[in-house]
């Protein structure tokens, strides 16, 4: 080593080979303390089976107790109640009971009517079927409703005169669809938000978003869905395919312990989004899930206050139904519908917005940490690695792994959102059509993967394991395709049915996916490589970040201008290639002798034959030193084995310009 720090003004090589009714019946609680009323006249209906069998429950917007609606039946369970426009009826359907489970999309039951006041319950529907969850009827006035019958078909049924006329034809098995009022949209508890065409009376199916609960609101505009296991509820506009997200999963405007959310549906009017909650606990039939309203801005559909309390009781109370008289409803400005603004860093901290952040490394000459006060994250690097003089990591059949808890508390950090964003500056060593390798990788192992991001050629692809996919997270899909070898800023943000990246902080490809995090395990997180396989990625990499959350277009811009400007005001070095014979190295140490160190650099001496590229100055000399690295984790590297007299093309830049080496 100090022959290496005498050489100043020797030539380093670069290890970079281009390579990188009845009446109500007695409240069985009270209301909460904690529920505070909600401003206007309206009502709350669920169901709930806090006396045995799943009845319909019903509470006024302004609180009070509440009540039983539906009458005991034994034997049967009564579900998707769902709310006239006008809120002077419930409808809903009874199906035999005791299953613990959902029944079959074909399991046939009654639809029933009955007025929210409470008062004779009547048969509107002989024989009908939900749609796969627990929904089985929309209103599209106040005087008609569709559903679907006994053979899977959507009927409309007009309440005055009891007539009906088919809607569209639907499947003898499996789900059914629901159509909006204005008889353009359709959707099964799947979430397919399909359009139907009228004229032929048939549904061009779309490819479903992942996730469950399929709602279309009463304007065919909109749709609202459960996006993946606990949330998020995702909200998608019917004519541009766009999505967004409405209420987090673990929102925090719900409980810290009611976060895990299922079941919404949009007031009438757009300005009340009812859903239930659970401690994270799954089961739809066991868990003490409980109802809570949000209020929302009816135009964007974005939250506007913190979610109310309807319930409190240790019974299974979900499926809400939530309507307002419109003239009731408070008067609120319509806000902008993107999310708010998160906490914004200080200057020339990157990420530039780090909320959501779980997991950092900027580079190997930066903090690394994703709060000022945790500590920084730290690699461990195998084989050949290195931080080249811009502080990025340096890969040439090496790979880096963080942390093993840092690994689990990101996964277990992503699973608990089931959204994420990653972000990253890439320089692949080639892009030529065998260059290729894992980039990042949270998995242990490919078949129990979380993300896999890798280069193939001059794509950079992605697949992601969600409960839609293989275990390996099915076949990759492309995120972006480089123009060249870099640096490049690649980024993309998923939640679930929603993927999209960016390249240099532009929108690139949006590739479809879906399917929430619900599945994923515990894994080690590289760079690199992926455990149990043996590619290797080849090139540079730095600024990885990872978020719990998704980062909006200009937050990623923003981060994107700013660490390749950084990358960019480095000071300039031209590389020089040369082609040249070795002519002598210094003897490379042993690892007894540079304890507890485990790399080590060696100076050798190079004669001249060519240069390829660049200049190596005035006059050229015809003998160079170059200091390059022979031991890397604690083995020596190829390029340390080869013998004198052997030719080689090299990638060399002054030795005074890698601070790294100090």
């Amino acid at each position: 080593m100090r022959t290496v720090a005498a050489t100043r003004r020797a030539i380093v090589a670069l290890a970079f080979p281009i390579a990188l009714a009845c009446s109500p019946s007695p409240a069985a609680d009270e209301v909460p303390a904690s529920a505070a009323p909600i401003a206007g006249r309206g009502w709350v209906v669920w169901e709930s089976d806090r006396t045995g069998d799943a009845r319909i429950w019903r509470r006024a917007l302004e609180g009070g107790a509440e009540t039983q609606l539906s009458a005991e039946e034994p034997g049967r369970d009564h579900c998707c109640a769902h709310l006239s426009p006008d809120g002077q009826w419930v409808v809903y359907l009874s199906i035999p009971g005791g299953i613990g489970k959902y029944s079959p999309p074909e399991t046939v039951g009654e639809l029933h009517l009955i007025p929210t006041a409470g008062g004779r319950d009547r048969v509107l529907v002989p024989a009908a079927r939900h749609y796969g969850g627990h929904h089985a009827a929309m209103w599209w006035s106040e005087d008609g409703l569709v559903y679907i019958d006994a053979s899977g078909d959507t009927r409309h049924h007009d309440l005055s005169t009891g007539a009906e006329r088919r809607i569209v034809d639907g499947p003898e098995r499996g789900e059914g669809f629901l159509v909006d009022p204005t008889g353009r949209w359709a959707t099964s508890s799947t979430a397919t938000f399909s359009q139907l065409d009228a004229a032929t009376g048939t549904i061009r199916l779309a490819t479903p978003f992942g996730g469950c609960e399929g709602w279309l609101s009463s304007d065919g505009t909109t749709g609202i869905w459960t996006a993946g296991a606990g949330g998020p509820i995702d909200a998608v506009d019917l004519a541009t395919r766009s999505t967004w997200t409405v209420l987090a999963k673990h929102d925090a405007r719900l409980p810290a312990d009611r976060g895990y959310i299922y079941f919404p549906m949009l007031s009438h009017d757009r300005t009340l989004l009812a859903v239930a909650g659970s401690n994270d606990a799954h089961d739809h039939f066991r868990a003490d899930y409980d109802v809570f309203v949000v209020e929302l801005d009816p135009v964007s559909l974005v939250p506007v206050s913190d979610a109310v309390r309807i319930t409190a009781h240790e019974a299974v109370d979900r499926y809400p139904d939530v309507w307002r008289d419109p003239a009731s409803a408070p008067r609120r400005q319509a806000p902008a519908r993107p999310r708010p603004t998160p906490r914004r860093a200080a200057a020339g901290e990157w990420p530039t917005s780090p909320a959501g952040l779980v997991w950092v490394w900027e580079g190997a000459d930066r903090p690394n940490r994703r709060a000022l006060d945790a500590p920084s994250e730290i690699l461990v690097e195998h084989g050949e690695t290195w931080a080249d003089r811009r502080g990025r990591l340096g890969l040439m059949g090496g790979f880096a792994e963080a942390d093993p808890d840092h690994a689990v508390r990101t996964s277990a950090e992503l699973r608990g959102s089931n959204t994420v964003t990653v972000e990253m500056v890439l320089e692949p060593a080639s892009l030529a059509s065998d260059a290729a390798g894992p980039i990042l990788a949270l998995s242990s192992g490919q078949r129990q993967r979380g993300i896999l991001v890798t280069q193939t050629g001059d794509s950079i692809e992605i697949a992601l394991r969600t409960n839609e996919t293989r275990r390996g997270g099915g076949a990759p899909v492309r995120l972006a395709r480089l123009p060249g070898s870099g640096p490049h800023h690649v980024a993309f943000s998923y939640s679930p049915g929603r993927l999209r990246a960016y390249l240099d902080g532009q929108p690139a490809e949006s590739p479809a996916w879906s399917g929430d995090f619900d599945p994923w395990r515990s894994g080690a997180l590289t760079i690199g490589a992926e455990g149990g396989a043996p590619e290797r990625f080849r090139g540079f990499v730095s600024h990885l970040a990872i978020f719990a959350r998704e980062l909006g277009a200009d937050e990623i811009a923003a981060d994107a201008q700013q660490a390749l400007g950084r990358l960019a005001a480095a000071p300039r070095v031209e590389p020089v290639e040369i082609e040249g014979v070795l002519e002598a190295r210094a003897r490379v140490p042993t690892l007894d002798e540079i304890t507890p160190y485990r790399r080590a650099l060696v100076v050798e001496s190079w004669r001249v034959e060519r240069v390829l590229a660049g200049e190596l100055g005035q006059p050229d000399p015809a003998i160079v030193r170059v200091a390059r690295w022979a031991i890397l984790d604690g083995d020596a590297t190829a390029a340390s084995q080869l013998a004198p007299g052997a030719r080689a093309r090299l990638r060399i830049e002054p030795y005074e310009a890698q601070p790294q080496l100090e």
